[in-house]
């Protein structure tokens, strides 16, 4: 099926899904009044006209229309709706308590003229927030739509990331805001020039008070148009460097290399001193592929305190224990042997043990270091008190993506998404190349702090001695309410399992076969689901094609009768 089959199956509203979600509206004991402002700077009369009448094809009746910035010489046909108007040159916390005196909705929905919302957006919405009264801020999934009606580029989007939104707006569409919540952030709005920044300023808000609820809705209610730009304005960086979270932190803000499309690498600051280090190599011979990986550590790799504990597991080669033993003389690499069976989480457990660093990372012996800068932006991330786990982009020997974070869920169990994608391409809706929460990260590189590794009794080795063993560590870390991140930034060569092959025959796969089933009898449903992967996006592909159907159905999916859904 196409995206065009996914949007008349899923997301059309046509008569019967209306009447479902008037009802829906009715149920509601205090439907809450919306003020949907809409930004006009710079817009034509036809895409005002055609963001109005979206409007007012809501299935919900309670709502009020701002035109925010009306170009002077625009003339507009209504068609009947009642339009507020408020314009401003520019916008600071004064001018937006100004335009909160003319909003009187207790939900505030920002839109961009030319853009159109769903139908049945300001229903779910309304919905959203009696579901969850406690929540500040609602955010849903978006499209692209042109005047023919055509629906390309769905952004199907994921739970709730503060190190994603500083690094790309992917909550600035498609959101509902609590008014509350905006009269509180309206003191750190700075001088924006339009209203998106200022939604974009509310957002970071929202983002640096971790007490708040923000809740994802997995369903399509707003279409941006066709020929907006794709590149996110230059003018989002300034609201960010200048933002509470930013400025709490001492964070820098720099320019996400030459990705193109405006997104912002959010660097974290380096404790000083710089905390030890601590990495766990466990190796066996083909010292090819170990050396490489050594060398690279100690040569060029930009941390100045850092320990190597190489657990060599049985190697026999007189060239790798040649090698091991000129290792003698550098007071920053320790060698420990382990003759026992291959366990990769007692190996690695082994070198937690006599580690003294304040962080431990795991690195698989085919790692090969690209970028010296690769452990200082992990570093930086795991001193945080917040994260449990931080993982790389790691890449192929053919500069095609290996890992990039492990979705739940996809092919029964678990799976990196975007493999095998070209180096330099940014995934989809830019999740390869942007910091961010995830689920689950490689332990071909994984970065901890000792004292959470300690605390979760590291990798279990009884149950998960070959696979899935950093997937139930990762699984762990957030149980034990603390986040993983993903790091693109760090950037390494990853030669998968080549030292000890691949789990696809013989003992090997029965080995992983008990450990598949170890997963799934400690974790049950949480492999099913990925909250930080929409369930639109299809768990039986690793390219993020939508899903058909999609796991969960929107509010009105009882108008869909026999479609089989």
């Amino acid at each position: 099926m196409t995206y065009a089959d996914w949007v008349s199956r899923y997301a059309t509203i046509g008569s019967s899904e209306r009447r479902r979600l008037v009802d829906l509206q009715q149920k509601l004991v205090r439907p809450p009044l919306m003020s949907v402002l809409i930004d006009a700077q710079n817009a034509g009369p036809e895409q005002i006209e055609l963001t109005l009448r979206s409007i007012s094809e809501q299935t919900y009746d309670r709502w009020e229309a701002i035109l925010v910035n009306l170009p002077a010489e625009c003339r507009i046909r209504k068609d009947g709706v009642q339009v507020k108007m408020f314009t401003a040159k520019r916008f600071d916390s004064g001018v937006v308590e100004k335009l909160l005196e003319i909003a009187s909705g207790t939900l505030l929905v920002p839109v961009t003229a030319g853009d159109q919302l769903s139908p049945a957006a300001l229903t779910v919405f309304a919905l959203g927030f009696a579901e969850t009264p406690h929540a500040v801020a609602l955010y849903a999934d978006e499209d692209r739509i042109d005047l023919a009606g055509r629906h390309t580029d769905p952004w199907f989007k994921g739970a709730w990331s503060p190190d994603l939104v500083l690094a790309q707006a992917y909550t600035v569409r498609s959101c509902a805001l609590n008014r509350e919540v905006v009269e509180a952030a309206v003191s750190q709005v700075i001088d924006s020039c339009s209203l998106t920044s200022v939604t974009y300023a509310i957002w970071l808000w929202i983002a640096a008070h971790d007490e708040l609820s923000i809740r994802h809705l997995p369903f399509l209610l707003y279409h941006q148009r066709a020929d907006a730009p794709r590149t996110e304005p230059a003018a989002f960086a300034d609201v960010v460097r200048t933002s509470l979270f930013v400025r709490q932190h001492g964070l820098e803000i720099r320019s996400n290399d030459n990705r193109g499309a405006g997104f912002r690498h959010v660097v974290w600051p380096t404790p000083s001193p710089a905390p030890r280090v601590s990495l766990c190599v466990p190796t066996r011979d083909r010292v090819e592929l170990l050396a490489n990986c050594i060398e690279g550590l100690r040569h060029r790799t930009d941390w100045p305190d850092l320990e190597i504990l190489i657990v060599d597991n049985g190697s026999v080669e007189a060239e790798t224990l040649a090698y091991l033993g000129s290792l003698a003389n550098d007071p920053r690499v320790k060698v420990l042997r382990d003759d026992g069976p291959f366990n990769f989480s007692r190996l690695n457990n082994l070198g937690a043990a006599a580690s003294t660093g304040t962080l431990f990372g795991l690195i698989n012996n085919d790692l090969a270091v690209k970028e010296a800068g690769w452990l200082r932006e992990m570093a930086s991330l795991a001193v945080r008190p917040d994260v449990g786990a931080v993982g790389a982009l790691l890449h192929y020997g053919n500069d095609t993506v290996q890992h990039a974070g492990v979705v739940m869920g996809i092919g029964g169990l678990a799976s990196h998404i975007h493999k095998g994608l070209p180096a330099g391409q940014q995934g989809y809706q830019g999740r390869v190349v942007v910091t961010q929460d995830v689920t689950c990260v490689t332990a071909a590189c994984l970065v901890t702090r000792r004292d959470v590794y300690d605390r979760l009794g590291g990798l279990d080795e009884e149950r998960f001695p070959v696979a899935y063993n950093d997937v139930d560590f990762c699984l762990r870390v957030r149980s034990a309410g603390l986040r993983v991140i993903y790091a693109p930034h760090a950037l390494l060569y990853h030669l998968e399992s080549a030292s000890r092959g691949r789990d696809d025959g013989g003992a090997r796969r029965a080995r992983l076969e008990l450990d598949k089933a170890a997963m799934r009898e400690r974790w049950g449903e949480k492999l099913a689901e990925d909250p930080f992967y929409s369930p639109n996006l299809s768990n039986k592909a690793t390219d993020c094609r939508p899903a058909f159907p999609p796991r969960v159905l929107p509010p009105w999916a009882e108008a869909f009768g026999d479609q089989g859904v």
